[in-house]
């Protein structure tokens, strides 16, 4: 039986991962740096992982020396560890870049024998943002290893669309620019079947994007049909939300990364090879259904 780290197993895409692994034979130890968060479903639908793992390893991935023997007796290991919000205490680096380095670090101690991690579609095309910097400088440690590896990059989750959702119930969607830049985000479930084909093939890079190509306003208008509301909607020109965004960078640099990452996709197509079968209004149904 195969032996598997999952990083980031308590975060929309890893939660998933830990699941698909599980479902292929494999056994699994999860890193997180609390159990606090195993017993209960994701905030996205995505599963408890307390009956999915085998193993939990708790320590945090930006100190080194709390995650000693991580990979231990492990044959490969997965990385969707990144930051997700801002917390005013790690910077992008701090997570996106350091941490995976820390753990590639313990794999290649451990000699283990592939490392899959999760990066961002279309990265050489946003390079201005720290956060992709981070990303893709791990990218590049990972290549210059020496170790097997597979970097996977989505387009964007199912999760992130949920934002819709939640606008729309509220009676207020915010709309960058004209709202007519396609994408095909992906649901978590299909996104973990192309991360555990990837832990078992030979390709080194795949881009990946959901069944379905739908501009953001059609998104926001599936997202208030779905709830039955008319939100009042406002429409961002991209000249002020950069605006924006460039005041941001006093504030917080995550904040600026986000900021900046949402006006940057709302410029162009965002568009990968098409994968899976799940549809994001299926989502929003159930999202919506949850959340009554």
């Amino acid at each position: 039986m195969k032996k598997v780290l999952v990083a980031g197993s308590t975060g929309y895409i890893g939660r998933y991962v830990v699941q698909e692994f599980k479902n292929r034979g494999y056994w699994v130890r999860a890193l997180l740096r609390s159990t606090d968060k195993i017993k209960q479903p994701g905030p996205h639908l995505e599963p408890a992982i307390d009956q999915l793992a085998d193993e939990f390893f708790v320590g945090d991935a930006t100190t080194p020396e709390s995650i000693a023997g991580v990979c231990d007796g492990v044959d490969l290991v997965f990385s969707s560890l990144g930051m997700t919000r801002p917390d005013f205490v790690h910077s992008s680096f701090d997570v996106d870049y350091k941490a995976n380095l820390n753990i590639l670090r313990e794999a290649l101690k451990a000699r283990c024998s592939k490392f899959v991690y999760i990066s961002v579609f279309n990265a050489q095309k946003m390079m201005q943002i720290e956060n992709i910097q981070a990303h893709e400088k791990f990218v590049d440690e990972l290549r210059a290893s020496g170790l097997d590896y597979a970097v996977v990059r989505p387009t964007g989750y199912f999760s992130d669309m949920a934002q819709f959702l939640n606008m729309a119930r509220n009676g207020f969607m915010f709309s960058l620019g004209e709202g007519d830049k396609r994408s095909n985000p992906i649901h978590g479930a299909d996104l973990a079947k192309i991360c555990v084909d990837a832990a078992e093939g030979p390709a080194n890079e795949i881009n990946a994007g959901g069944p379905e190509i739908l501009t953001y306003r059609e998104v926001a208008d599936m997202a208030a049909n779905v709830v039955n509301k008319s939100p009042f909607t406002i429409n961002l020109p991209v000249w002020l939300a950069e605006g924006i965004a460039a005041v941001t960078s006093v504030i917080n640099r995550d904040i600026h990364d986000i900021a900046l990452f949402a006006t940057t996709v709302s410029k162009t197509d965002t568009i990968a090879p098409p994968h899976g079968t799940r549809r994001l209004r299926e989502f929003f149904e159930e999202m919506a259904g949850i959340q009554q």
